[in-house]
């Protein structure tokens, strides 16, 4: 067993944070995986050490970033999890995602990133029609100048805002951006009632199956729930904004019990991992991925 592996990404994630504008590193490490595992699945520690051989203090060092076990450990571990065990063994290993940081620019659409500051890194998009030229800002966690910056420099009138969940992290700047647009603004019923004054931003509730478009690039809705209970995906041209339902390599935390982080496993993997292979992911935090890198390497979908 080793601990130095997490001393080296802790380090890349320091250096990424000082540069503000690229990831090399995952938005969720080996000890990130196996806690949101434990806890949506209620798992006791007891269960765990009595059949891995993992200690009490192994357990506390994992969740610190400071050991990753031995191959058999960490197939145990994941056995236990319900996790895939070799696509565990990936993430320990250090796999990121081709591409995470490479935007999307067909004939269609384009899709280009901020990252951005709201007391942790988090991603916000400018999706582009590339006949019309008209935009969508996908989520407004913070910095408000910063977003302004990317619609500046992509050149695309901001008509719509799409919010992937309510948390603050993702909404932050939305009545800055709301009043600085003009934009019409689209979020969950249900995680409306998250957004400071009840809601009253959102201008259009959106729901599965929604469709609408941003100048000729249709948009789709698919209820993405687990992470909050109101959390919306949104498919536009060949590109998937997921919010904090899923991560590269990873899923958003779930804190409302066992049935809800179950349902938000079954709902990516029916809704987003369904979709084309080449369908670029884009994601709440951490680096871009695709729908093949996915099912090839997140440890929540066992194959």
């Amino acid at each position: 067993m080793s601990g130095s592996p997490q001393t080296a990404i802790i380090s890349n994630r320091q250096k990424r944070k000082e540069r503000d504008v690229a990831y090399n590193t995952l938005e969720d490490f080996f000890g990130d995986i196996v806690g949101k595992a434990r806890n949506g699945l209620g798992i006791a520690e007891g269960d765990i050490t009595s059949k891995t051989g993992l200690s009490s203090g192994d357990l506390r060092r994992i969740g610190n970033y400071e050991l990753i076990p031995d191959e058999e450990t960490i197939r145990a571990l994941a056995e236990i999890l319900e996790l895939d065990g070799a696509k565990l063994l990936k993430i320990s290993r250090g796999w990121v995602p081709a591409g995470g940081n490479d935007g999307l620019n067909t004939s269609v659409s384009s899709v280009d990133r901020v990252i951005l500051s709201a007391g942790m890194e988090v991603n916000a998009y400018v999706l582009k029609c590339e006949s019309t030229g008209k935009g969508a800002l996908v989520d407004a966690g913070g910095q408000p100048d910063r977003i302004q910056g990317l619609i500046d420099r992509v050149e695309a009138p901001i008509t719509r805002i799409f919010l992937t969940h309510g948390h603050g992290d993702h909404v932050g700047a939305l009545s800055e951006m709301k009043r600085r647009t003009g934009a019409i603004v689209h979020c969950s019923r249900t995680d409306a009632g998250m957004l400071g004054g009840g809601g009253k931003e959102v201008d259009v509730f959106v729901e599965e199956g929604w469709n609408g478009a941003v100048g000729e690039v249709p948009i789709t809705a698919f209820a993405l729930p687990g992470h909050t209970p109101g959390g919306i995906g949104y498919l536009a041209d060949s590109a998937f904004f997921s919010g904090d339902a899923l991560f590269a390599g990873s899923l958003g935390g779930v804190r409302s019990g066992e049935e809800a982080y179950r349902g938000q496993i079954e709902a990516v993997r029916s809704k987003v991992l369904g979709l084309s292979e080449s369908t670029r992911i884009f994601p709440g935090h951490g680096p871009i991925t695709t729908v093949g890198q996915e099912q090839q390497n997140n440890p929540y979908f066992v194959d």
